[in-house]
């Protein structure tokens, strides 16, 4: 029997004002006027108002005495809040497997690579799509729920791209391969140590380069990344 979701008319509308934020559509700092989303994406106010609140709570969007709105600009804070977390949970699944990560996780991380291998130049909404592709499969190994659940509420696709400048991203699709292949080479070798390393140094090398990037103190940002449970 196929799974059927069931989705609100609120899911549909943050998913359709999330989009928009991730595409920079809807630019940081740009205000978010209910009756006008409303009209633009032909439903009452009711849904907009919730799915702003919603994407408040996932601190994409932001109130303001006396402005309404915003989406949020997004700091070298939240990256780094985000890295790190989202390192720490998945190197819990791989603790919990043991480093097993089951041969249609590693189907799933591998076809994730071959579309970044192949993705074109400007083309930079699929970064997320692919590197979401790719992860999923080792939060995935953990099996459990809540952890997977508190992985996908960083929305890290909509974060780091409202953080990425248009500059950064072209540079950022031609090295998404390369700093994914040898995370997926740790894996297939399925040691839980050599692949919770890797975790931390994949998403420590990508901190780094925005640290650099801003000229910022390493030291304030440094990954500690001892996992045991």
């Amino acid at each position: 029997m196929p799974n059927l979701y069931y989705r609100t008319l609120k899911e549909n509308v943050v998913d359709v004002i999330r989009d928009k934020i991730l595409t920079r559509e809807y630019k940081p700092g740009m205000r978010l006027i209910e009756q006008e989303l409303a009209e633009e994406l032909s439903v009452s106010r009711g849904p907009v108002r919730e799915a702003l609140r919603e994407l408040a709570r996932e601190r994409i969007v932001e109130y303001s005495r006396n402005v309404g709105c915003f989406v949020r600009g997004v700091s070298l804070e939240d990256v780094y809040e985000i890295y790190m977390l989202r390192a720490y949970y998945e190197m819990i699944s791989i603790r919990l497997c043991d480093g097993q990560i089951p041969e249609s996780g590693l189907k799933a991380m591998e076809k994730a690579l071959d579309c970044m291998k192949k993705n074109k130049l400007g083309e930079f909404r699929k970064v997320a799509e692919y590197d979401v592709m790719f992860h999923e499969a080792i939060i995935n190994s953990g099996d459990m729920p809540r952890l997977k659940k508190a992985w996908e509420d960083l929305n890290y696709g909509a974060i780091i791209s409202s953080y990425i400048s248009y500059a950064d991203r072209n540079e950022m699709i031609m090295k998404q391969h390369e700093i994914h292949q040898s995370l997926f080479d740790a894996c297939c070798e399925k040691d839980a140590d050599q692949i919770c390393e890797e975790i931390a140094h994949h998403y420590g090398l990508v901190m780094e380069r925005n640290v650099k990037k801003n000229g910022e103190l390493s030291s304030k940002y440094k990954f500690t990344m001892e996992v045991h449970i």
